[in-house]
């Protein structure tokens, strides 16, 4: 190899190099989404789970990343380790859920309440077929919608 070729190569790689740095601080830096105030795709709890369940590829294309407007009725609320709510809505299988992390502190909602909540889907996490667990929905960054 000749001394100008090794340049070139050298020259490429610290130029894709800083390209990576770039793109990587912005998208480390860009703003958080306003989901309170955000347009929502609406849908009820027993419906998201479904498309999940019975077509993933149209799960992931109209749901997964996308700020959603879910309605259900609650089947539990928790804290979790970092001390933020988590409310689980119904789903038509039996131990199955969307699972959605709250970002506001909410009271006053108990199982069987009717609730509409709004928050990013993150996907679905699959549970254990051998031990018949069946997976959840998750949303995060939820607040209460009207």
């Amino acid at each position: 190899m000749t001394g100008k070729f090794k340049k070139n190569i050298l020259f490429i790689i610290i130029a894709l190099a800083v390209i990576a740095l770039v793109a990587g601080y912005f998208l480390w830096n860009q703003p958080h989404r306003n989901v309170k105030d955000a347009e929502a795709v609406e849908i009820s709890a027993v419906s998201l789970y479904n498309v999940f369940i019975n077509d993933s590829a149209k799960a992931k294309a109209g749901y997964l990343n996308k700020i959603l407007k879910v309605s259900g009725i609650i089947s539990s609320v928790s804290v979790n380790q970092k001390n933020q709510k988590i409310i689980l809505l119904k789903t038509n299988e039996a131990g199955a859920s969307v699972n959605c992390t709250m970002e506001e502190n909410i009271n006053n909602y108990k199982t069987g309440d009717n609730i509409v909540l709004k928050g990013i889907c993150i996907g679905y996490i699959p549970g254990d077929a051998d031990m018949k667990l069946p997976g959840d929905v998750f949303l995060t960054r939820c607040y209460r919608s009207l």
